[in-house]
């Protein structure tokens, strides 16, 4: 998500050459991968909204397979549903989808600080940092450091590491900075890069 695009085309069904290069710019998706997933979405949600029961089917099919609970769409759908509506529009949907594997270590960083920040505010608090960790160690087997307090405790580490107060909210520079300035930043974040 490092070309964050806001797409306001609402519930269109036309695809049209200029959407259609937006979104393969901004999702690095092919062509073809783009409208098979609008003709299955419209197929599927003919009003141009899914809901997330409807966002779960389709992530059942994405998801990583150590996510048996799905924390993690949970937290992705709470992310794209910007307005808080509780549905997406395609764009939105196709951006979810997309966004799952940024290819260079600024892009990934740049998507997990848009998974932390799900109050669409452009910052992150300590407790959307927790809420991310948690999620995350969930996913990676790690249930028993997810049930306590550490995922809480390592947020605090992260914000302490990266100079900024517990009660202060941390910016997508100041993230993405700290997080390829500091190797274990970058090990926690940077998804190996």
């Amino acid at each position: 998500m490092g070309n964050k695009v806001v797409v306001k085309y609402g519930t269109s069904k036309e695809l049209t050459p200029q959407v259609l290069a937006l979104l393969k710019a901004s999702s690095k998706l092919s062509e073809e991968e783009i409208i098979d997933l609008h003709a299955a979405f419209w197929n599927d949600f003919s009003t141009g909204r899914m809901d997330k029961q409807g966002f779960v089917k389709y992530y059942e099919e994405i998801k990583d397979e150590n996510d048996r609970t799905n924390v993690l769409c949970d937290h992705v759908f709470a992310v794209f549903d910007r307005d808080h509506d509780g549905t997406i529009d395609f764009y939105e949907f196709l951006l979810a989808v997309a966004a799952g594997s940024p290819g260079d270590l600024d892009s990934h960083l740049n998507y997990v600080f848009e998974m932390c920040d799900v109050s669409g505010d452009g910052q992150m608090d300590l407790q959307e940092l927790a809420a991310f960790l948690k999620a995350s160690l969930t996913i990676a087997g790690k249930s028993d450091k997810a049930d306590n307090n550490y995922p809480e405790e390592l947020a605090v580490g992260v914000f302490n590491t990266l100079g900024i107060h517990e009660g202060e909210k941390l910016n997508k520079a100041q993230f993405i900075q700290g997080c390829k300035k500091d190797a274990d930043l970058r090990e926690l974040f940077g998804g190996g890069h």
